[in-house]
């Protein structure tokens, strides 16, 4: 992966410094605090509470995944963080810094890299234009910049175009640049990846691991679960404007059943009933009583049974988090948020 990064970023890696502590703020000399904390987080509109009880804590150089299915709180919990809402109820920190402080959420924001939804963007300013102003009202130095627009392969031409001329993907691209070329220690990242084609996510996600060898936090917002899996380190599951859950994603998998399909050399006749007597096993199907299918939460005793049996072939599958996201949501009903 390092020798992929130096191929399409040589800057970025380049200015990881030997011995680089990931707890060391790229802004300051001293320990950087906490990246995020939700303390008790309560927003309502009236009658209406769109989130309630938020607390999360994610610690500097931690890559986590926010889940959930339309209408669960996602967006409402991206405003609160970025300062765009007051909660009505609990405590914000960014990077140590209180958001419903004006100046706090001040100093908060020249750290922070934000990739919101490409459709809020100017579509009549041109790509350098965006990225200039995003730049200057940022207050910091777009110091990646031109390392970022040649990894995503940003062309010239580009920039000078109109926003709304571009395509979505080029547009997205160009939105990813401005949320990290000021190189912040904290990224909060919206569905980062809508309108990629599989090169420029396979780029974006090299950016984002540099990100993180140089200690940056990163939030990372998707409805996309493959993409959850292979980069972040925990996920929190957010329903029902609750958050349903906060874990390593194999702390989640642990507590799940595995699929398990077997073949066997021949006739299968009483494996249902061995089957029925396991601990944690449930949706046992067979076609000819040779190929049967069935989920295992006990997997030491499943083994045990395959052992005696006249297996020809099986396969073992781990819980994806396509299962974990299911067994948390199966019944949630999408609403608007």
């Amino acid at each position: 992966m390092t020798k992929h990064l130096q191929r399409i970023a040589p800057g970025l890696l380049n200015r990881i410094r030997p011995g680089y502590n990931p707890v060391m703020s790229p802004h300051s000399s001293s320990v950087a605090p906490t990246a995020i904390s939700l303390e008790n987080v309560v927003k309502q509109y009236g009658r209406h509470v769109a989130v309630t009880d938020l607390s999360l804590t994610v610690a500097t150089g931690e890559v986590i995944g926010f889940l959930g299915p339309n209408g669960a709180g996602k967006t409402t919990t991206i405003r609160l963080l970025l300062g765009f809402l007051r909660p009505t109820r609990g405590v914000v920190r960014l990077l140590g810094h209180d958001m419903a402080d004006p100046m706090a959420a001040m100093a908060a924001r020249r750290q922070l890299g934000f990739v919101p939804d490409v459709a809020g963007l100017d579509g009549a300013a041109t790509g350098q234009q965006l990225l200039d102003e995003l730049a200057r009202l940022q207050r910091q130095p777009p110091l990646d910049r031109a390392q970022l627009l040649a990894a995503l392969e940003v062309r010239d031409q580009d920039l000078r175009r109109p926003m709304g001329r571009l395509s979505r993907g080029v547009r997205q691209k160009i939105n990813i640049v401005q949320g990290l070329q000021h190189r912040p220690d904290l990224l909060i990242l919206d569905e980062p990846t809508e309108g990629l084609d599989p090169l420029a996510k396979r780029a974006l996600f090299d950016l984002l691991r540099a990100a993180q060898v140089r200690g940056a936090t990163i939030f990372f917002s998707s409805h996309v679960l493959s993409e959850v899996e292979e980069l972040c380190d925990r996920v929190a599951l957010i329903r029902s404007g609750r958050l349903a859950a906060v874990a390593r994603i194999d702390d989640l998998r642990a507590h799940m059943q595995r699929r398990v399909t077997m073949r066997l050399t021949g006739d299968g006749a009483g494996v249902a009933d061995q089957l029925a007597v396991l601990p944690d096993v449930s949706g046992v199907t067979t076609g000819d009583n040779q190929s049967w299918r069935f989920l295992t939460g006990d997997l030491p005793a499943t083994l045990r049974l395959l052992a005696t049996l006249p297996v020809a072939d099986v396969t073992i599958e781990p819980p994806s988090l396509e299962d974990v996201f299911l067994r948390y949501y199966r019944s949630e009903r999408p609403s608007d948020e």
